[in-house]
């Protein structure tokens, strides 16, 4: 079994949250790779953030692909909506990011299959997410990336593994898998199933912890998430990707509850999810 490396989302260029003190908070847990969430709308090039990371000795594991949100400006992103046009629209938002991706040093993106709102009784859905899969993969080996395709919150389309694996089983490229959010399949109610229905299809996590109702990105115990099942689930499905955290929280929130308790805990669950202790 692996033994899988900490690792931590990093947003850039939103106004929340100031970089400098969010890479003091990173070093000082002792995480060295993170995956990149940048506000795309503020244009910054990949090379600044590399230049960034690599002075403070950071790696980019992975890049968070382009979300389209309610609260920031920015083109729609929906790679399961009705029409082919709109579709089409977020694969070429797709196509570019790999070349981010590439200029961060990675090749791993995660991208949402739906947009915001309420979305999750849409019948047309799953064929369109389907269609999009395929040319996904596509893009992929052409630009040796690959892209992993993250379960949703309710009431959003996309928050059930077994559908996601079912399209992602069908395309079977090398160059297209899934992403296990803990929060998102916690608000589900199924946040051990969700990596039983992904299996070896899961490639990526972001882990992060809530009272199941809200998707508040707490750290890891702070909510209802059954860690410790989570992990030994990981291990069983033998994931081997970077034990991602995905916490959205003030970084004076964060550097608070991040005790070496905490810290201990979350090392565990590594641990664990590594097949190292049981």
């Amino acid at each position: 079994m692996p033994n899988l490396p900490l690792g931590a989302v990093i947003a850039i260029d939103f106004d929340k949250w100031d970089v400098d003190e969010e890479i003091a908070l990173i070093q000082e847990a002792g995480i060295r790779r993170v995956q990149i969430y940048r506000n795309v709308a503020r244009g910054r090039p990949a090379a600044d953030i590399r230049a960034r990371l690599d002075g403070a000795g950071l790696v980019a594991d992975s890049m968070h692909g382009y979300i389209e949100l309610e609260i920031l400006d920015g083109p729609a992103f929906d790679l399961s909506a009705e029409t082919a046009a709109a579709r089409d629209a977020a694969l070429e938002i797709a196509r570019r990011e790999t070349a981010f991706a590439h200029g961060l040093g990675c090749r791993d993106i995660i991208v949402h299959p739906v947009g915001p709102g309420d979305t999750e009784a849409d019948t047309f859905r799953e064929g369109a997410l389907a269609s999009s899969a395929e040319r996904l993969a596509r893009i992929a080996e052409e630009t040796d990336a690959r892209f992993l395709v993250e379960n949703m919150p309710p009431p959003m389309f996309g928050s059930d593994g077994r559908l996601l694996r079912r399209i992602v089983d069908a395309v079977r490229s090398p160059h297209l898998g899934l992403a296990y959010d803990a929060g998102h399949a916690n608000v589900v109610g199924r946040p051990v199933d969700t990596i039983r229905d992904m299996g070896p299809q899961l490639w990526g996590v972001h882990l992060h912890d809530n009272d199941g109702s809200d998707d508040d990105h707490l750290l890891p115990g702070m909510g209802t998430v059954p860690f410790e099942a989570v992990a030994r689930a990981l291990a069983r499905v033998n994931f081997g990707g970077t034990f991602m955290l995905e916490i959205y929280r003030e970084t004076a929130e964060v550097r608070r509850d991040l005790t070496p308790a905490r810290l201990a805990f979350i090392d565990r669950l590594r641990r664990l999810a590594s097949g190292l202790e049981r």
